[in-house]
This record gives C-alpha cells, structure tokens and sequence, in this order.
C-alpha cells in the first residue's frame, strides 16, 4: 500500500534567494517519489512571466536540459534549453508595467514539481511540472507543462538526489511564497 504524507511545508516570512529540501531518505522514507507543491512569486520587475529554476544536489554545471511548452493569453509557444538548472512551472512576478505597480501580486503562481524515483543510483533524475499563474491587469495568464532532466553521469557525484534547491529565475522569492514537499512511500 502506497502512503503519501506531507514532509516538509517552507512558507516565506521574507524575501529569499532559494529554498532547499534534503533528506530525503530518512525519516519514514525512503521516498520512492515527491511532489513539491508551489505557491510561489519573485521580486523581480525584469517581465510579468519567469520560471523556476531547480537544481540537484548542489550541482550547477551543464548536466541539465528541459522542455517547456506554455500558453499564454491567446497564444502557445515552446522551447527547450540546457542550463545551469533545469526549469518547472512559470510565477509571478512584480513587473510594473503589467499591473501589479511594483506591489505584491493579487494572486501567486502555483503548480507541482513531481520527481519520481529520486533515491536511485541507476537512472537520471527527471522532473515533470504543471502549473501556471493567473493574469494581472494586462490579462497575460500562462499556464505551461514542462519536462526536465538533471544527468550527472561522468560528474564525480552520486546519482541519487540529495537536496532540492529552487529558486526564481531572476529575483529573489517574494515573502508569501509557499513550497511543500509530499513523499510517496510503499508500505
């Protein structure tokens, strides 16, 4: 019988660069996937739509790749790049020129990141995301599905995942933001 339970809830009572999870093959573990559930905006003013970036196991070098397709207000697009991180899910931001004045958001972008199988040695990490952020005043919603790959072969670093670490794409977390980390675990 699988069992998901909530392992960690982060709410921000200030601005922050990133939020980290680790550990997560103790406790009740170990997880055989994770969810992390967002409610998330960044301070950034640089445009009204950005990503989030996540990285493994404090591993910042090119060994990741993601693909992105989105839809926004009446349009779709996609990309897919190789980063220093690999991106999930679009948030809010403070951009002035769309409606939030420089202000905090009305609403947040929210969506879920799931990991499945983050304690293995033997296959890459990958990362599947839903999620989207309801429009300001200039009515630019955008919602967006995206895949993501963290490959470590060949780079002097275990393939397990160790920690999380998410942070804006540009910015820093705007105060209010919430992230929680669910764990399945097989009884």
């Amino acid at each position: 019988m699988a069992v998901i339970e909530a392992y960690k809830t982060t709410r921000l009572e200030v601005d922050a660069a990133s939020v980290t999870f680790n550990n997560f093959d103790v406790g009740v573990g170990p997880y055989n996937h994770l969810y992390i559930h967002y409610s998330a905006a960044s301070n950034t003013t640089s445009g009204d739509t950005k990503s989030i970036n996540v990285q493994v196991n404090d591993i910042t070098s090119s060994h990741y790749q993601f693909f992105q397709i989105y839809g926004r207000a009446t349009s779709v697009g996609a990309f897919t790049s190789g980063n220093t991180s690999t991106r999930s899910g679009f948030i809010t931001t403070r951009q002035k020129s769309v409606g939030y004045m420089g202000g905090t958001p009305a609403q947040y972008g929210a969506g879920v990141i799931f990991i499945p199988n983050p304690l293995s040695n033997n296959i890459h990490t990958t990362m599947q995301t839903v999620g989207g952020k309801a429009s300001p005043e200039s009515g630019r919603g955008q919602s967006s599905l995206t895949a993501g790959i963290f490959n470590n072969v060949g780079s002097g670093t275990i393939k397990k995942v160790v920690n999380v670490i998410l942070s804006p794409e540009t910015g820093s977390w705007l105060r209010g933001s919430t992230f929680t980390v669910y764990g399945m675990v097989t009884a």
